[in-house]
Protein backbone atom coordinates (compact mmCIF):
# COMPACT_ATOMS: atom_id res chain seq x y z
CA UNK A 1 0.00 0.00 0.00
CA UNK A 2 1.47 3.42 -0.95
CA UNK A 3 2.29 5.84 1.86
CA UNK A 4 -0.22 8.46 2.99
CA UNK A 5 1.04 11.43 0.89
CA UNK A 6 0.88 9.32 -2.29
CA UNK A 7 -2.57 7.99 -1.42
CA UNK A 8 -3.78 11.53 -0.72
CA UNK A 9 -2.52 12.67 -4.11
CA UNK A 10 -4.10 9.71 -5.88
CA UNK A 11 -7.38 10.17 -4.01
CA UNK A 12 -7.60 13.78 -5.14
CA UNK A 13 -7.04 12.63 -8.71
CA UNK A 14 -9.66 9.90 -8.35
CA UNK A 15 -12.19 12.43 -7.08
CA UNK A 16 -11.46 14.80 -9.96
CA UNK A 17 -11.86 11.95 -12.44
CA UNK A 18 -14.98 10.60 -10.67
CA UNK A 19 -13.32 7.25 -9.95
CA UNK A 20 -14.55 7.17 -6.35
CA UNK A 21 -17.68 5.06 -6.69
CA UNK A 22 -20.87 5.15 -4.66
CA UNK A 23 -22.39 1.81 -3.66
CA UNK A 24 -25.78 1.46 -2.00
CA UNK A 25 -26.75 -0.99 0.72
CA UNK A 26 -30.53 -1.47 0.71
CA UNK A 27 -32.48 -1.05 3.95
CA UNK A 28 -35.71 -3.01 4.41
CA UNK A 29 -38.83 -2.96 6.56
CA UNK A 30 -38.35 -6.08 8.69
CA UNK A 31 -42.07 -6.61 9.24
CA UNK A 32 -42.64 -7.18 5.53
CA UNK A 33 -39.24 -8.35 4.28
CA UNK A 34 -39.05 -11.27 1.88
CA UNK A 35 -36.54 -12.08 -0.88
CA UNK A 36 -38.69 -10.05 -3.31
CA UNK A 37 -39.27 -7.07 -1.00
CA UNK A 38 -38.48 -3.55 -2.19
CA UNK A 39 -36.12 -1.43 -0.08
CA UNK A 40 -37.42 1.51 1.92
CA UNK A 41 -34.03 3.18 1.72
CA UNK A 42 -30.35 2.84 0.90
CA UNK A 43 -27.16 3.73 2.73
CA UNK A 44 -24.61 5.44 0.49
CA UNK A 45 -21.11 3.96 0.81
CA UNK A 46 -17.98 5.27 -0.91
CA UNK A 47 -15.67 2.83 -2.69
CA UNK A 48 -12.23 3.52 -4.18
CA UNK A 49 -10.35 1.04 -6.31
CA UNK A 50 -6.77 2.30 -6.63
CA UNK A 51 -5.30 1.65 -10.06
CA UNK A 52 -2.16 0.05 -8.65
CA UNK A 53 -3.15 -1.55 -5.34
CA UNK A 54 -6.85 -2.32 -5.76
CA UNK A 55 -9.54 -1.58 -3.19
CA UNK A 56 -8.58 0.90 -0.46
CA UNK A 57 -10.65 0.49 2.74
CA UNK A 58 -13.07 3.41 3.19
CA UNK A 59 -11.85 3.89 6.76
CA UNK A 60 -8.37 4.55 5.35
CA UNK A 61 -9.17 6.99 2.57
CA UNK A 62 -11.85 8.85 4.56
CA UNK A 63 -9.31 9.43 7.36
CA UNK A 64 -6.72 10.59 4.82
CA UNK A 65 -9.21 13.04 3.30
CA UNK A 66 -10.08 14.38 6.75
CA UNK A 67 -6.47 14.75 7.85
CA UNK A 68 -5.49 16.42 4.57
CA UNK A 69 -8.41 18.83 4.62
CA UNK A 70 -10.48 17.67 1.66
CA UNK A 71 -13.14 15.48 3.25
CA UNK A 72 -15.73 18.02 2.06
CA UNK A 73 -14.81 17.05 -1.50
CA UNK A 74 -15.46 13.38 -0.76
CA UNK A 75 -18.74 14.19 0.99
CA UNK A 76 -19.88 16.46 -1.83
CA UNK A 77 -19.11 13.78 -4.42
CA UNK A 78 -21.00 11.09 -2.47
CA UNK A 79 -24.01 13.29 -1.65
CA UNK A 80 -24.27 14.65 -5.19
CA UNK A 81 -23.92 11.23 -6.82
CA UNK A 82 -26.27 9.46 -4.42
CA UNK A 83 -28.70 12.35 -4.34
CA UNK A 84 -28.95 12.45 -8.11
CA UNK A 85 -29.59 8.70 -8.12
CA UNK A 86 -32.34 8.93 -5.49
CA UNK A 87 -33.90 11.71 -7.57
CA UNK A 88 -33.83 9.44 -10.62
CA UNK A 89 -35.49 6.62 -8.69
CA UNK A 90 -38.13 9.07 -7.47
CA UNK A 91 -38.82 10.22 -11.02
CA UNK A 92 -39.31 6.55 -11.93
CA UNK A 93 -41.91 6.22 -9.17
CA UNK A 94 -39.78 4.81 -6.32
CA UNK A 95 -39.57 6.76 -3.04
CA UNK A 96 -36.23 5.50 -1.73
CA UNK A 97 -34.76 7.15 1.36
CA UNK A 98 -31.06 8.03 1.40
CA UNK A 99 -28.80 7.63 4.44
CA UNK A 100 -25.47 9.46 4.48
CA UNK A 101 -22.70 8.96 7.05
CA UNK A 102 -21.19 11.88 8.93
CA UNK A 103 -18.30 11.49 11.38
CA UNK A 104 -19.11 13.31 14.61
CA UNK A 105 -15.97 15.44 14.70
CA UNK A 106 -16.33 16.52 11.08
CA UNK A 107 -20.01 17.31 11.61
CA UNK A 108 -19.11 19.57 14.53
CA UNK A 109 -16.58 21.41 12.40
CA UNK A 110 -19.23 22.25 9.80
CA UNK A 111 -22.51 22.50 11.71
CA UNK A 112 -21.31 25.58 13.61
CA UNK A 113 -21.56 27.52 10.35
CA UNK A 114 -24.83 29.51 10.15
CA UNK A 115 -25.01 28.64 6.45
CA UNK A 116 -24.63 24.87 6.93
CA UNK A 117 -28.31 23.90 6.85
CA UNK A 118 -29.02 26.19 3.92
CA UNK A 119 -26.13 24.63 1.99
CA UNK A 120 -27.57 21.16 2.65
CA UNK A 121 -31.06 22.26 1.60
CA UNK A 122 -29.70 23.95 -1.52
CA UNK A 123 -28.08 20.64 -2.51
CA UNK A 124 -31.41 18.86 -2.01
CA UNK A 125 -33.32 21.44 -4.04
CA UNK A 126 -30.81 21.20 -6.88
CA UNK A 127 -31.22 17.43 -6.88
CA UNK A 128 -35.02 17.70 -6.50
CA UNK A 129 -35.08 15.59 -3.35
CA UNK A 130 -37.54 16.42 -0.53
CA UNK A 131 -35.76 16.73 2.84
CA UNK A 132 -37.76 13.87 4.40
CA UNK A 133 -35.96 11.39 2.13
CA UNK A 134 -32.55 12.23 3.65
CA UNK A 135 -31.17 10.72 6.85
CA UNK A 136 -27.85 11.93 8.25
CA UNK A 137 -26.15 9.15 10.22
CA UNK A 138 -23.89 10.36 13.01
CA UNK A 139 -21.29 7.69 13.69
CA UNK A 140 -21.23 6.98 17.42
CA UNK A 141 -18.00 8.44 18.75
CA UNK A 142 -15.76 7.01 21.48
CA UNK A 143 -16.42 10.36 23.17
CA UNK A 144 -20.23 10.47 23.68
CA UNK A 145 -20.18 14.16 24.59
CA UNK A 146 -19.77 14.89 20.88
CA UNK A 147 -23.38 13.84 20.33
CA UNK A 148 -24.71 16.27 22.92
CA UNK A 149 -22.39 19.01 21.61
CA UNK A 150 -23.99 18.54 18.19
CA UNK A 151 -27.49 19.22 19.53
CA UNK A 152 -27.92 22.66 17.92
CA UNK A 153 -26.73 21.54 14.50
CA UNK A 154 -28.87 18.41 14.65
CA UNK A 155 -31.92 20.42 15.69
CA UNK A 156 -31.53 22.76 12.73
CA UNK A 157 -31.41 19.85 10.30
CA UNK A 158 -34.45 18.21 11.91
CA UNK A 159 -36.40 21.48 11.72
CA UNK A 160 -35.70 21.44 7.99
CA UNK A 161 -37.26 17.97 7.73
CA UNK A 162 -34.05 15.89 7.59
CA UNK A 163 -33.92 12.79 9.79
CA UNK A 164 -31.01 12.20 12.18
CA UNK A 165 -29.71 8.73 13.03
CA UNK A 166 -27.21 7.53 15.64
CA UNK A 167 -25.13 4.89 13.86
CA UNK A 168 -23.31 1.88 15.36
CA UNK A 169 -25.18 2.06 18.67
CA UNK A 170 -23.64 -0.45 21.05
CA UNK A 171 -20.14 -0.21 19.62
CA UNK A 172 -19.16 2.90 21.58
CA UNK A 173 -19.95 4.52 24.90
CA UNK A 174 -23.41 5.96 24.32
CA UNK A 175 -25.74 4.69 27.05
CA UNK A 176 -29.49 4.20 27.30
CA UNK A 177 -29.54 7.19 29.64
CA UNK A 178 -27.98 9.32 26.90
CA UNK A 179 -30.42 7.91 24.36
CA UNK A 180 -33.23 9.18 26.59
CA UNK A 181 -31.88 12.71 26.12
CA UNK A 182 -31.06 12.64 22.41
CA UNK A 183 -33.44 14.30 19.97
CA UNK A 184 -32.93 12.03 16.97
CA UNK A 185 -35.19 10.06 14.65
CA UNK A 186 -33.38 6.74 14.35
CA UNK A 187 -31.00 4.40 16.15
CA UNK A 188 -28.92 1.84 14.25
CA UNK A 189 -27.97 -1.20 16.32
CA UNK A 190 -24.35 -2.17 15.69
CA UNK A 191 -23.60 -5.50 14.03
CA UNK A 192 -21.62 -6.62 17.09
CA UNK A 193 -24.87 -6.89 19.07
CA UNK A 194 -26.86 -8.51 16.26
CA UNK A 195 -24.39 -11.36 15.71
CA UNK A 196 -23.97 -12.24 19.40
CA UNK A 197 -25.67 -15.48 20.42
CA UNK A 198 -26.57 -14.82 24.03
CA UNK A 199 -29.53 -13.68 26.08
CA UNK A 200 -27.71 -10.54 27.27
CA UNK A 201 -27.47 -9.09 23.76
CA UNK A 202 -31.19 -9.76 23.24
CA UNK A 203 -31.92 -7.88 26.45
CA UNK A 204 -29.72 -4.94 25.41
CA UNK A 205 -31.34 -4.65 21.98
CA UNK A 206 -34.84 -4.97 23.42
CA UNK A 207 -34.06 -2.22 25.95
CA UNK A 208 -32.78 0.08 23.19
CA UNK A 209 -35.91 -0.63 21.15
CA UNK A 210 -38.15 0.12 24.14
CA UNK A 211 -36.49 3.48 24.80
CA UNK A 212 -36.36 4.39 21.12
CA UNK A 213 -40.00 3.55 20.43
CA UNK A 214 -41.13 5.40 23.53
CA UNK A 215 -39.36 8.47 22.19
CA UNK A 216 -40.71 8.08 18.65
CA UNK A 217 -37.50 6.77 17.06
CA UNK A 218 -37.24 3.90 14.61
CA UNK A 219 -34.63 1.19 15.12
CA UNK A 220 -32.49 -0.33 12.37
CA UNK A 221 -30.55 -3.57 12.83
CA UNK A 222 -27.18 -3.63 11.06
CA UNK A 223 -25.18 -6.67 10.00
CA UNK A 224 -28.01 -9.15 9.37
CA UNK A 225 -26.08 -11.98 7.72
CA UNK A 226 -27.98 -15.16 8.65
CA UNK A 227 -31.61 -16.21 9.19
CA UNK A 228 -30.83 -16.35 12.93
CA UNK A 229 -29.75 -12.69 12.87
CA UNK A 230 -32.97 -11.78 11.07
CA UNK A 231 -35.06 -13.68 13.61
CA UNK A 232 -33.23 -11.95 16.44
CA UNK A 233 -33.75 -8.46 14.99
CA UNK A 234 -37.45 -9.14 14.52
CA UNK A 235 -37.84 -10.78 17.92
CA UNK A 236 -36.26 -7.79 19.66
CA UNK A 237 -38.59 -5.37 17.87
CA UNK A 238 -36.28 -3.70 15.32
CA UNK A 239 -38.20 -1.84 12.61
CA UNK A 240 -35.74 -1.98 9.74
CA UNK A 241 -32.65 -3.93 8.82
CA UNK A 242 -29.71 -4.20 6.50
CA UNK A 243 -27.01 -6.79 5.96
CA UNK A 244 -25.67 -9.36 3.54
CA UNK A 245 -28.61 -11.74 4.05
CA UNK A 246 -31.03 -9.06 2.88
CA UNK A 247 -28.83 -7.41 0.24
CA UNK A 248 -25.15 -6.63 -0.19
CA UNK A 249 -23.87 -3.15 -1.06
CA UNK A 250 -24.30 -2.71 -4.80
CA UNK A 251 -23.92 -0.15 -7.57
CA UNK A 252 -26.95 1.85 -8.65
CA UNK A 253 -27.64 -0.67 -11.42
CA UNK A 254 -28.18 -3.34 -8.77
CA UNK A 255 -30.77 -1.22 -6.98
CA UNK A 256 -32.42 -0.59 -10.36
CA UNK A 257 -32.84 -4.36 -10.73
CA UNK A 258 -34.08 -4.71 -7.16
CA UNK A 259 -36.71 -2.02 -7.68
CA UNK A 260 -37.77 -3.66 -10.94
CA UNK A 261 -38.17 -7.05 -9.25
CA UNK A 262 -35.38 -8.62 -11.31
CA UNK A 263 -32.79 -11.15 -10.05
CA UNK A 264 -29.62 -9.57 -8.68
CA UNK A 265 -26.14 -10.17 -9.96
CA UNK A 266 -23.42 -11.17 -7.50
CA UNK A 267 -22.14 -7.94 -5.97
CA UNK A 268 -20.09 -9.70 -3.29
CA UNK A 269 -17.02 -7.61 -4.16
CA UNK A 270 -18.88 -4.59 -2.81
Amino acid sequence: MPNTPLLARDLRSALAEKRVEVFYQPIFDLATWSPIALPVGVEALSRWRHRAVGDVPPSRFIQIAHDRGFLDEVDTHVVTTAGWQVGAWRTAGHEVGLSINAAAIHFLERADSPDYVEIVLAHLRALRIPPHLLTVEIIESPAPQFITEMADGLARLREAGIAISVDDFGAGDTTLEMLERLDVDEVKIDRSLIIREDAESDEIISAVVEVAHRRGMRVVAEGIETPAHLDKARRCGCDRGQGFLLARPMPAAGVDRLLAGLPLRDYSAG
